[in-house]
């Protein structure tokens, strides 16, 4: 048995305060806009914000705010009447901003927009459809990602902006799209490493390495997965390396309370089948797919409307798009893990294994919750009735403790105020290491790294220098569990 203390320190803090906070910290860190209007009845403090026809200004504004670096993959970008983005880039690049652009190969030709941009940034596009650089199959480069300052001396200052939006009139002003922004420069990081490997070097602002660059079944896999950031767990997924469609339906299996599904393609049926899996086992479960793209498939045809009845409906336009691209799990149980699943990644079998994608899962009772908000406020303007989440089934400070479901770890007390104890068993001898983060995602703490310990039980106390929100990281073999540590008086 090991035991570990540091440094105590004398705040005082109220539960409600704390639920405040924690909400105040999330907003730092991470950001979510919709292009279509919200639903802010079902809002639990934090109302969700929707851009109209505005989301594309506010992605410049970001730009025009770049100091050093931006990082542009993005599958189509046709300009409008009004577009101030490309402006934003060529603003950037005269300030000395260094720049450089990904587009998909078959959107290339009609990339009005990056035709626009300065002819010295470097822009490659993706391999031609049907290329087979590797053992697969390659289909488009269909990432939707802006990497902002990841080069800063200020750490605080790295932004990236995903979401599934493409860059056109109809994406802003009449398309349903959500976008996410993280101000983290660990995660802006992960997204430079993966824009690398396509780009081929990485310099930033250089050319392009034809050579080197690795495109769809071609990528390893990213490396690093689970991040904290703003005492939230976040995860990142590339496609086709990262086998992010286990990934979607692992999130699926999680939703034991309720579950909101919106998309705009959707043909896979296991996948559809879990989510009315999760209904049959008690979860309140409900989705709105695109007509257009995913009318002709089992998901959008049999299995959903079979399985959530009413509950399901399908967005029929011959002008706008249902685009988004997301899964919210356990929005209305604080205690069970809510969670987004969003990004670029449409749920077909050619996003999984030929393009190249994005995703990210957060970990959040706030971010899951404003995400239900939209959902909701979709759903009324397409099916004419409001969503009813489940009651809350929990009782706790309103305060989310994020955990896998690999490891059984105690912490006790928790919140607490002279110390935490950390406690768990090994059924046999396990390397395992132990961190712990502020709220800002930085290690403060490591209580054993990468330590051999024995079978049986172990524990470990903590105390940090400042009371507030932490974040306990357990990493047991190639197990790891996320939990919230809260600091008060």
């Amino acid at each position: 048995m090991k035991k570990i203390k540091l440094l105590p320190v004398v705040i005082l803090f109220a539960c409600f305060t704390l639920k405040a906070n924690a909400q105040k910290d999330i907003l730092k860190y991470i950001k979510v806009y919709f292009t279509q209007p919200v639903d802010n009845t079902l809002s639990k403090g934090v109302n969700a914000v929707y851009l109209n026809n505005v989301i594309f200004d506010t992605l410049a504004q970001y730009i025009n705010r770049a100091k050093y670096t931006i990082d542009i993959a993005q599958y189509e970008y046709e300009t409008w009447t009004g577009d101030l983005v490309y402006t934003a880039i060529n603003n950037a690049y005269t300030r000395g901003v260094k720049i450089r652009i990904i587009q998909d190969n078959g959107y290339a030709s009609k990339n009005t927009g990056f035709a626009k941009c300065n002819s010295k940034i470097p822009i490659i596009a993706s391999p031609a459809p049907g290329a087979a650089p590797c053992s697969g199959t390659y289909n488009i480069m269909h990432n939707k990602f802006v990497i902002i300052d990841e080069q800063s001396p200020d750490t605080t200052k790295a932004i990236v902006w995903t979401g599934s939006p493409d860059w056109d009139q109809a994406m802003s002003q009449g398309d349903y799209n959500n976008v996410i922004i993280f101000q983290s420069k660990v995660l802006a990081r992960a997204f430079t490493n993966e824009f690398d490997i396509m780009w081929g070097d990485t310099t930033h602002g250089g050319a392009s390495n034809s050579s080197n660059s690795k495109f769809g079944p071609c990528k390893p896999n990213s490396g690093t997965h689970i991040f904290t950031i703003g005492g939230s767990k976040v995860e990142l997924y590339f496609s086709p390396s990262d086998g992010v469609n286990n990934e979607i339906i692992s999130t699926i299996k999680t939703a034991n309370i309720d579950l909101y599904c919106g998309m705009f393609t959707f043909t896979e049926t296991t996948n559809a089948t879990d989510i009315v899996n999760q209904k049959k086992a008690g979860a309140t479960g409900y989705a709105i797919l695109d007509n257009y793209s995913s009318g002709s498939y089992t998901p959008y045809t049999t299995i959903l409307p079979g399985g959530l009845g009413s509950d399901f409906q399908g967005y029929v336009s011959s002008t706008y798009l249902y685009h988004n691209k997301y899964l919210i799990v356990n929005p209305s149980a604080a205690c069970d893990d809510p969670k987004v699943l969003t990004g670029s990644h449409n749920w077909t079998s050619s996003a999984d294994a030929e393009n190249d994608e994005n995703t990210v899962i957060v970990h959040n009772d706030t971010i899951a919750n404003e995400y239900l908000q939209a959902f909701g406020g979709d759903f009324k303007a397409i099916a004419g009735t409001s969503v009813v989440p489940p009651k809350n089934p929990c009782v706790t400070t309103g305060i989310n403790s994020v955990s896998s479901n690999e490891a059984v770890v105690n912490i006790y007390p928790n919140p607490y105020k002279d110390g935490v104890n950390i406690s768990y068993d090994l059924g046999e001898d396990t390397k395992v290491t132990i961190c712990v983060y502020n709220i800002m995602g930085q290690k403060i703490a490591t209580l054993a790294d990468g330590e051999m310990q024995s079978a049986g039980s172990h524990i470990f106390q903590f105390h940090a220098q400042v009371a507030g929100v932490y974040t306990l990281q357990i990493q047991q073999g190639q197990q790891i569990t996320v939990k919230k540590l809260i600091q008060v008086q």
